[in-house]
This record gives C-alpha cells, structure tokens and sequence, in this order.
C-alpha cells in the first residue's frame, strides 16, 4: 500500500529525492541503512530528519539531475503558511527596514574600498552575506502580514 504523504512535507519531499536518487542511494548519501531513511519519508514513525541530512539528500537530488530542491523547499512552504506573528508592528519594520539599508551601505562600502585597492575581498563577501540575509528578512516581512496594515 503507498503512504498518503501531503504535498510541501518532508516526507513527501524525501519521497520525490528517493524517486531521482533511489532509496538505496539516498542511504548511501547519508550513510545509513535504507530502513532509517525510509522511516525519515513515513508520517507514521515520526521520525526526524536533520538539517545536514536534508542538505545532503538535496544537494544529491540536484546532482542526479532534479529540478529543485525538495527538503529545502518543503521547510520553506511549511514556515510561511505556519508563520506565527511576533510583532506585527509599525516599529519592528522599520527596525528590518533600517537593519537592510545599513547592511547594505556597508555591503557597498566595503566593496567601493575593494575596488579601489583598499579592502579585502573576505571582508566585502562577508558584509554582503550580511546584506543578503538583512534583505532577506526585510523581503520575508513585507511579503507576509508583518509588512502590511
């Protein structure tokens, strides 16, 4: 009998990897045995699978040639519609929102001073991770409730 596995679930996504991969390569990519992975795809065991663990099988699905990434995308859906609004003020926005503009200045700063010879190139990739990630939250909040009135 084949298991109901909801859509944007972890077990649906790890079902979708085992379709590109197979279990038996999915048990080889995190060297365990292809019972504990298939108990990580069935909602009945509860089973946990691990942040790294999840890397790993996505990064082997995009290798075998899948379209995506299907834990990360799992994770992704499941936190936007299960959002819970901490602060849904005027003032936590325009924290992010002063955060990403000074993220980013520095971002910029660091590599103006890159180009001109007096920076470092860790240093400018570091400050626009940095940037990214502000942006990020930024994004994330205006896209959902917290951004709006």
């Amino acid at each position: 009998m084949t298991k109901q596995r909801h859509p944007m679930t972890a077990y649906r996504a790890l079902a979708r990897i085992a379709g590109e991969i197979g279990w038996d390569g999915a048990a080889a990519v995190l060297k365990k045995s292809e019972s504990t992975i298939r108990k990580y795809a069935d909602p009945d065991t509860e089973r946990e699978i691990s942040l790294q663990d999840a890397m790993r099988l996505d990064l082997a699905f995009r290798r075998a040639g899948g379209d995506g990434a299907p834990l990360y995308e799992a994770y992704t859906a499941r936190l936007e519609l299960d959002q819970v609004e901490d602060d849904d003020s005027s003032e936590n926005l325009v924290r992010v929102t002063r955060t990403a503009l000074r993220e980013s200045t520095e971002a910029v700063e660091a590599a103006l001073d890159l180009a001109g010879g007096a920076g470092d190139r860790k240093g400018a990739i570091r400050e626009c991770n940095e940037a990214i990630e502000a942006l990020t939250t930024l994004k994330f909040r205006l896209t959902n409730k917290g951004g709006r009135k």
